[in-house]
């Protein structure tokens, strides 16, 4: 039987990879970054408020207020994500973006002691023969845009490794997995906000931006309780490759519902980052 850091870490994938694809459509359908933020971050900080208090695990300990170095690496995650798939492709975008398990296993291993081994390093090659697949920089059509497009889901990757390693820190440290995406939560919300007014006059709140709000949400509650749940009970080094996976989840729904076309480089790449998966969770 698997061990239970593991289904948590297995069920995260899905929902991460899901919300990740809802994201890719919000940007189809002309939802500004600001208002989705906005959106998803006005549900959940509510239901995350009432989770914590049903539980009783609502308490504002130091470690708690590392919620704030997570939302400030969630939005830059999230807008350099937007802007990635604004100037190219999800289904390219995302492998790229959710390789930052990277970045986390590094933080891992060199601030908590965890392990580096033979497989650990084949997985870094392998991370870095996925990314070049998937920006496939040898075709002649390869534009600005695109370059753009890359350089933007790198940004967004080191972020995210980043607020993965928090969440490490954060659960570490006693805080509950509620708890922490609420503090997480409060802090987003209000950089979400300021960022709208500033950019872009305000949310510009519409049928179709709470629909993609409350979608990524649900995901975001989920998926985001079920990974800090997995760091609490396993390694950061097991546990982050392992939910990256979840742009598999994503290059396959773009592929469906997006029309994005699934090429041999991306095929290749996806073998790459399976592989690069198998490798950390040695």
């Amino acid at each position: 039987m698997l061990p239970r850091f593991i289904i948590y870490a297995l069920l995260a994938l899905f929902l991460i990879g899901v919300a990740d694809y809802v994201y890719g459509r919000a940007v189809r359908n002309k939802i500004l970054p600001g208002t989705i933020t906005a959106s998803q971050s006005s549900i959940v900080v509510p239901i995350t408020w009432i989770w914590a208090q049903l539980d009783g695990s609502y308490a504002w300990t130091p470690p708690a207020f590392l919620g704030i170095g997570a939302a400030f690496f969630t939005f830059i995650g999230f807008w350099s994500f937007m802007r990635s798939v604004e100037l190219g492709e999800t289904s390219a975008s995302t492998p790229i973006y959710r390789m930052s398990f990277v970045v986390t296993a590094m933080l891992a291993v060199w601030f908590l002691g965890e392990s580096i081994t033979l497989p650990k390093i084949l997985g870094l090659v392998l991370t870095s023969c996925a990314i070049f697949l998937f920006s496939d920089f040898q075709r002649r059509s390869f534009s600005a845009d695109k370059l753009a497009s890359v350089l933007w889901a790198v940004v967004a990757m080191v972020a995210v490794g980043l607020v993965n390693f928090i969440y490490k820190l954060g659960v570490s440290g006693g805080v509950s997995p509620i708890m922490f995406l609420h503090s997480q939560a409060v802090f987003f919300i209000t950089t979400a906000y300021i960022y709208s007014f500033a950019v872009q006059g305000g949310p510009q709140f519409s049928k179709k931006g709470w629909a993609h709000g409350l979608a990524t949400a649900v995901c975001f509650i989920f998926g985001n309780t079920s990974l800090l749940a997995a760091f609490r009970e396993g390694e950061a080094t097991i546990v982050s490759p392992i939910v990256q996976l979840s742009f598999i989840v994503t290059t396959i729904l773009a592929t469906w519902r997006l029309s994005e076309k699934m090429t041999v480089r991306k095929s290749l790449g996806l073998a790459a980052a399976v592989g690069t998966i198998v490798a950390f969770t040695q």
